[in-house]
């Protein structure tokens, strides 16, 4: 008979990082997945019980907007554990939904491995303390974490960063940077579009101004309509690319949202200058409880300045250009950027987080 496991992602980060981690538990174990999911979740046999676009938001104000509709998933995703009597829940990330099924499914003797931990550091030391009593087994992706999580009495396990498994990230194709195209990264969900969108065409032309040679990329995430892009593509020398990673391994440099596309372009040996627009609403929640003294996960793994952070009222066109062109004329810092970004590959290692995973998902199943 076949295990179950109620597995659940909620935004497209997530969802390859968990079809990933499908595909190798299918390649050992006959397994019935349930949950939620995107279209590389779904190629490795989920049927989602709901469209990732629908749940992929941030920001406090967005979130409470939608508040009866997460209700009512949650309770549905409880029925389902109950209903198929399901082996394990595999949470992936997306921490303010998951943490609350993981207390259900504790509750109802449901053994809890966590992929990808969700990053509670981030919000003060107590915060961890909300995992005690809600999982098995945390397994972190950064090294630094399970001596963190571990502090707490959790039981934490460094299994290696996801990215590291993907052939995309092959130190060896990251070296074909072209000298005049800039890279413009502005989300994978809907509404990080709709906010960015003017900002980047300010910037481009801008850049053209600077440099009539510069063309431009902007990366387009699968599970946005095209449409979201049409005022930049009337623009000359604008490309849009559906691979994020071919665009960021082509680049000179960049601008890129917060969130871990800022780890990506550090794997891709892309400099750039991160940048955090949200509601204002969301924005003074979030700065009262984050208790960290940068926003980028390049500059929080080496703790310190790498890359520029522009935020808010001073993620603004001129900024953001000026940043730009700091990098385009000074080779020195550019090197420099190249040289951190190299140290955080060398700080992950080279374990293999899916096989750890599976492992430890195997001793549950047993």
């Amino acid at each position: 008979m076949n295990k179950k496991i109620f597995i659940c992602a909620g935004d497209p980060s997530g969802d390859i990082h968990a079809a990933r981690l499908m595909k190798k538990i299918n390649e050992n174990i006959n397994v019935d997945f349930f949950g939620i999911g995107g279209n590389q979740m779904e190629k490795q046999g989920l049927k989602s019980i709901v469209s990732i676009k629908d749940i992929s938001v941030v920001g406090f104000w967005e979130v409470a907007k939608k508040y009866n509709y997460f209700k009512n998933l949650l309770r549905k995703s409880e029925e389902i554990m109950l209903e198929n009597q399901v082996d394990l829940f595999l949470p992936v990330d997306y921490p303010g939904f998951n943490l609350r099924l993981s207390k259900f499914a504790k509750i109802n003797n449901i053994p809890v491995v966590y992929y990808i931990a969700p990053q509670l550091w981030a919000w003060g030391k107590n915060r961890a303390k909300n995992l005690i009593g809600k999982i098995d087994t945390l397994c972190t992706v950064f090294p630094f974490e399970e001596d963190y999580f571990k502090k707490f009495g959790i039981d934490a396990e460094f299994v290696g960063h996801p990215l590291l498994e993907d052939p995309e990230f092959d130190i060896s194709k990251t070296e074909n940077h072209k000298n005049n195209l800039i890279a413009f990264m502005p989300g994978s969900r809907e509404q990080e579009i709709t906010r960015h969108i003017e900002l980047y065409k300010q910037c481009i032309e801008i850049l053209k101004n600077y440099d009539s040679n510069l063309s431009f990329g902007i990366a387009k995430s699968s599970n946005v309509s095209e449409e979201k892009f049409n005022q930049l593509k009337k623009i000359d020398k604008v490309e849009i690319y559906d691979n994020s990673k071919d665009l960021m391994r082509e680049a000179y440099c960049g601008v890129v949202k917060t969130g871990t596309s800022n780890l990506e372009a550090a794997l891709l040996n892309m400099p750039f200058v991160m940048i955090y627009k949200t509601s204002s609403l969301s924005y003074n929640i979030g700065k009262k409880l984050v208790n960290l003294p940068y926003i980028s996960l390049v500059n929080i793994l080496r703790e310190k300045m790498v890359v520029k952070e522009l935020i808010q009222k001073d993620a603004n066109p001129k900024a953001i250009s000026n940043e730009i062109i700091r990098l385009i004329e000074n080779k020195k810092d550019y090197d420099c950027i190249i040289t951190e970004f190299q140290e955080i590959r060398k700080y992950l290692g080279e374990k293999k987080a899916t096989k750890n995973t599976l492992e430890i998902i195997k001793q549950y199943l047993d």
